[in-house]
C-alpha cells in the first residue's frame, strides 16, 4: 500500500482501517439515532405501490436484513491490506452520508403492515419507522459494489449478491417499499460513480473525505441549531462552526500546494467550492502570498510580516497582558482583518482574478443558495448567514491568528532552545479541534517538505526532531508567564509521534 511521491515512498491506502471503521460507526450511528428519534420537519408518509401489495411478508428473512450491520466490518476486514479499500470506503461513506442528510432535511416514515410474526412484531417495537426513503440498506452495498466491480476486485461478487439480498429483504420484512429501494440504489450508484470520477481525476480521497466530514459537521450543527431555535444553542453552534471553518482552511492551505489533485483547474475548483468562495478567499488570491511566504519565511519580505500583523501589537515576541488582550480582541472583532486588507491594498495588491474555477464554484454556490432560499423563510436565511459569516469573521479569524503566531514566532534567540523560524507542536485532542487540525501542528515539517500532503507529515518526523508542548503556547504569547520553554522541547521517535497524531 505505498507509492512514490516526490521521490519518497508513502502509504496510499488506509493505514488504520479499524480506526476508520470505528469513526464511521460512531458518526453514522449518532446521525441515524437523531433522524429516527427527532424528525426536524414535516414527516412524509411513504405510500406503497401496487407491486408492494403483492410482496409477502417473510419473517425468516429478518436475519438477512440485519446482515446490513456486517457490511462495513466485512469490507474493512477484507480490504485491510488492500489499496482498493480507500476508494470503496469513501464511496460507502458518501452513500450513507447522503441518505442520512436526506432524512435530516426531509423526514419520511413507512406505515408498516400488521404482522402475526413474533420476530417482526419485536423488531418493529425496537426500530423506528422513520428514515424510510431513501433506503440506506440498499445505498451502502450498491455503492461498494459499483466501485469494487469497476476496480475488478474479486470480492465484488459478494457485495453485489449482498446488495440483491438486501433489496429483497427490505421489502419482505416490511421495512421499506419498492420506491425506497429504488431511490437507495440510485444514491448508491451515484456515490460509486462519483468516487470513480474523483479517482480518475487523481483527487486525494483522504482530503476530500475530510472536507465532506467537516461540511457534514457544519450542516448538522446548523440544522439542529435552527430546529431548536434557542440562543444558547446558537452560541454552541457559533463555536463549532468557527472551529470547522478553520479546519476547512487548513485543507485549503494544502490545496494551495496542489495536494488535492495535480489537475490544477480541478484542484482550484474543488477547494474554492469547499471553502474558498463561501469563505470569501479564493485560492487564486491566497496562493501567491503563501508561496512567497514559503520563499521568504522569517524575513522582512515575508507577507505574514508585511501584512498579517500590520499596525498590531504582535512583534513575534511574548506580549504584556494589556497588549496581548488588545491583539486578541482586535482579531476577534475584525479590526486587525481590516488592517491586513489596508496594508495589502497600500502595497499595491491586486484583487483576486475571476478565473474559471472561481466562477464555476460561484455558480454552484449561487444555485445552492437559491435552492435554500426557495425551501426556507427569509428569517431562516438571515440566521444561516449570521451563523456562517459571524464565526468566519470573528472567532474563526482569531483561531487562525493564534495558529499563525504558533507556527512562526520569534525564531532563533527568542524561544529558548529553538533554532528555527517555524515551530512544530505536540498537541492533544482539544488543540487539534480548535487550533491544529490535520497535522498543521507539524508546520516545521511542512516547510521542510512542502511537496507532501497533510496526512504524510507524521511519517516525516524523525528521531530527534523537536516538538514544543502545546501547553506552553500561553508562554509564547504572554510575557507574564515565566515557565521556560526549554522544558517544552521534546525529542520523540516516529512511533511516539504517530501515537499522538499520526495519519
Amino acid at each position: 500500500m505505498s507509492s512514490t511521491f516526490a521521490g519518497r515512498r508513502i502509504e496510499t491506502g488506509v493505514t488504520r482501517p479499524f480506526s476508520w471503521l470505528v469513526i464511521y460507526i460512531v458518526v453514522t450511528g449518532a446521525l441515524y439515532f437523531l433522524v429516527t428519534h427527532v424528525p426536524m420537519g414535516p414527516v412524509r408518509i411513504v405510500q406503497p405501490t401496487r407491486i408492494d401489495a403483492q410482496i409477502a411478508q417473510l419473517p425468516y428473512t429478518l436475519p438477512l436484513y440485519l446482515s446490513y450491520l456486517l457490511i462495513m466490518p466485512t469490507l474493512v476486514f477484507l480490504g485491510r491490506r488492500r489499496e482498493w479499500l480507500l476508494p470503496v470506503f469513501f464511496a460507502a461513506a458518501l452513500a450513507s452520508g447522503t441518505c442520512l442528510l436526506s432524512h435530516l432535511f426531509w423526514p419520511t416514515m413507512i406505515e408498516r403492515p400488521d404482522s402475526t410474526s413474533q420476530w417482526l412484531t419485536w423488531f418493529y417495537q425496537i426500530d423506528s419507522p422513520l428514515a424510510a426513503s431513501p433506503s440506506g440498506h440498499v445505498a451502502l452495498p450498491v455503492a461498494i459494489s459499483v466501485v469494487l466491480g469497476y476496480l475488478r476486485v474479486r470480492q465484488a461478487w459478494l457485495f453485489a449478491l449482498w446488495s440483491l439480498v438486501l433489496m429483497i429483504t427490505v421489502l419482505t420484512t416490511g421495512q421499506h417499499v419498492l420506491l425506497d429501494a429504488v431511490y437507495g440504489a440510485a444514491i448508491g450508484g451515484t456515490a460509486g460513480l462519483s468516487t470513480l470520477m474523483l479517482t480518475r481525476l487523481r483527487v486525494d480521497l483522504r482530503t476530500m473525505a475530510a472536507i465532506l466530514l467537516e461540511w457534514l459537521c457544519i450542516i448538522v450543527t446548523l440544522r439542529i441549531a435552527l430546529y431548536v431555535s434557542h440562543w444558547g444553542l446558537y452560541g454552541v453552534a457559533f463555536v463549532i462552526i468557527a472551529a470547522r471553518q478553520h479546519a476547512l482552511f487548513i485543507l485549503y492551505h494544502d490545496a494551495t500546494h496542489y495536494h488535492l489533485t495535480r489537475h490544477r483547474g480541478i484542484n482550484d475548483f474543488l477547494i474554492n467550492l469547499s471553502i474558498g468562495v463561501p469563505g470569501t478567499v479564493p485560492v487564486e488570491f491566497y496562493r501567491p502570498l503563501h508561496l512567497e511566504h514559503h520563499q521568504h519565511t522569517g524575513t522582512t519580505s515575508d507577507p505574514e510580516r508585511r501584512f498579517l500583523y500590520h499596525r498590531q501589537p504582535w512583534a513575534f515576541r511574548p506580549l504584556s497582558g494589556k497588549l496581548l488582550l488588545k491583539q486578541l480582541l482586535g482579531d476577534l472583532f475584525i479590526i486587525n482583518m481590516l488592517r491586513n486588507l489596508r496594508a495589502y491594498k497600500d502595497a499595491g495588491g491586486a484583487p483576486p482574478r475571476m478565473t474559471r474555477p472561481v466562477v464555476a464554484a460561484g455558480i454552484v454556490w449561487l444555485a445552492v443558495l437559491t435552492f435554500v432560499a426557495w425551501q426556507t423563510s427569509a428569517q431562516t436565511m438571515w440566521l444561516i448567514a449570521l451563523l456562517w459569516f459571524g464565526p468566519l469573521a470573528t472567532l474563526g479569524n482569531l483561531l487562525q491568528k493564534i495558529r499563525s503566531i504558533a507556527e512562526h514566532s520569534g525564531g532563533p534567540g527568542v524561544t529558548p532552545g529553538w533554532q528555527e523560524w517555524t515551530y512544530a507542536w505536540k498537541v492533544g485532542w482539544l488543540g487539534r479541534f480548535f487550533i491544529w487540525p490535520y497535522h498543521i501542528n507539524l508546520h516545521l515539517l511542512h516547510h521542510r517538505s512542502a511537496n507532501y500532503p497533510w496526512h504524510v507529515l507524521p511519517s516525516l518526523v524523525s528521531v530527534g526532531d523537536p516538538l514544543l508542548d502545546s501547553q506552553t503556547l500561553p508562554s509564547l504569547l504572554w510575557s507574564g508567564l515565566s515557565s521556560p520553554l526549554d522544558d517544552a522541547v521534546h525529542h520523540t521517535a516516529i512511533d511516539a509521534q504517530r501515537r499522538t497524531g499520526g495519519g
